[in-house]
């Protein structure tokens, strides 16, 4: 069975929709507020990891038949179980949780706070997680198709809705370009594109988008493959587009917004660009966005621990746990929630990005174990070293050895020094493999 045009197309925007988490549409305005006039090259960089890195691994997951724990599994199978337990902690209750429910108060709630009400910001962010993941495990233990529906509407309602707000911004900006506050543009760019974790989703998602093209009958695997890769490049030509132009409105936002919070500069936006009804529209579709974001990641998480356990732990138990751990967490408030994914999401990202680029090479260097085992370890020296150095830093001790060591590495300074000790350690690894089987057949 082949897929037709429109099948493709609207996987593309199934796709597309799975990606959407109201928490993608903070990062972009932010971005082009500090790097002003820079926008064109932090945005740049923004959408390789934002964008770019998703497609990539949507591909390489449909190439290789096989979700994140596959992939991982080719370095080691107990590697392959902590890395994806990372990862679906990332996208689950560390993180991307907590900020649906920070965020829905930065946008849906705090705007709407007076200046002399009777309660407290924090007590009104305390009701406001509570009655959110109230809800949120209310539909979690109770599988319905109610939300299936609701998400289908709040969709496309809230890509119109931002379409508007684009389009008021870019023909009638606010005010010019502001000045940069970056001093690298591109790797600042490339770095923030990390806070969207839909490079870590993708590797999840993937499997979903391929077990959906088979249940329709496709079998072939070349034809799935090249499916998914069409149905990821209208999904990436969507995200690049509406990232581009709410990095567009934030960098033309100047002066007239005053703070660092991301939530709160994305309703100051609509109010400015739309007026009071702007305000009141994007607080209610963002609530019912990040609602329905979170009883997909609650549900996941749910289900990949559980069979983690080997069901020792059921699916509500761990529903329940993870809901409690987000209440936590999302109390802290949504700049701290970015403040500490920092830290985490730099050690992620390199493993995930370098599992990735082997899987779409893979059969370039014959799957050979060696190359994954090398690459990943390079990696992860490297990001040791710069944890080990941060560490020290932070408790007044000074390791100049490994500073020294560090400096040495191109692109250490923006953050990026793993990457030429993972290319390094594969070309090291093909070479040794190659000599070994020569070896061999003397």
């Amino acid at each position: 069975m082949k897929f037709s045009n429109r099948e493709i197309f609207f996987t593309g925007l199934a796709l597309l929709a799975m990606f959407f988490g109201a928490g993608n549409l903070i990062f972009p305005p932010m971005l082009g507020l500090q790097s002003g006039v820079e926008l064109p090259w932090a945005l740049l960089g923004f959408i390789v990891t934002g964008v770019g890195l998703p497609l990539l691994g949507v591909t390489a997951v449909a190439k290789a038949g096989g979700d994140l724990e596959f992939l991982a599994n080719r370095v080691h199978p107990l590697f392959s179980k902590i890395i994806t337990t990372l990862a679906v902690l990332c996208i689950g209750p560390l993180l991307a949780i907590p900020r649906t429910a920070a965020t829905t108060f930065e946008v849906s709630i705090a705007p709407f706070l007076n200046a002399g009400s009777s309660i407290s910001t924090q007590m009104a962010l305390f009701l406001t997680t509570l009655i959110f993941f109230a809800v949120t495990l209310f539909f979690v233990l109770r599988p319905t198709e109610i939300l299936g529906n609701v998400g289908k509407i709040l969709t496309p309602l809230l890509l119109l809705f931002l379409g508007i707000i684009i389009f008021k911004g870019v023909t009638n900006p606010l005010v010019d370009f502001g000045k940069s506050t970056y001093s690298s543009p591109f790797s600042q760019g490339f770095l923030e594109g990390y806070n969207t974790m839909d490079a870590i989703a993708s590797v999840i998602f993937g499997m979903v988008i391929v077990k959906g093209i088979k249940a329709k009958g496709v079998t072939d695997n070349n034809h799935i493959a090249k499916i998914t890769t069409i149905a990821g490049i209208i999904a990436a030509v969507g995200l690049a587009v509406i990232y581009s132009g709410l990095a567009y409105i934030g960098a033309t936002t100047g002066t007239t917004f005053n703070g660092d919070n991301h939530g709160q500069m994305l309703s100051f936006l609509s109010e400015a660009l739309l007026g009071a009804p702007g305000k009141i529209i994007i607080a209610i579709v963002m609530a019912l966005a990040c609602l329905t974001t979170a009883i997909g990641l609650v549900a996941s998480s749910g289900e990949y621990f559980s069979r983690l356990s080997n069901n020792r732990l059921s699916y509500n138990t761990v529903a329940i746990i993870t809901t409690l751990v987000s209440i936590l967490l999302a109390n802290m408030g949504l700049a701290n929630i970015l403040k500490i994914s920092v830290p985490i999401l730099v050690v992620i990202y390199p493993i995930i990005i370098v599992l990735v680029i082997l899987a779409l090479f893979h059969n370039l260097f014959k799957g050979k174990k060696a190359v994954y085992v090398y690459a990943i370890t390079g990696t992860i020296l490297v990001l040791a070293a710069d944890m080990i150095y941060s560490l020290g830093m932070a408790l007044g001790i000074n390791l100049k050895l490994i500073k020294n060591l560090l400096g040495m590495l191109p692109f250490q300074q923006q953050g990026l020094g793993w990457i030429l000790p993972a290319l390094a350690a594969a070309i090291l690894a093909i070479f040794t493999s190659s000599a070994k089987t020569k070896e061999r057949h003397l």
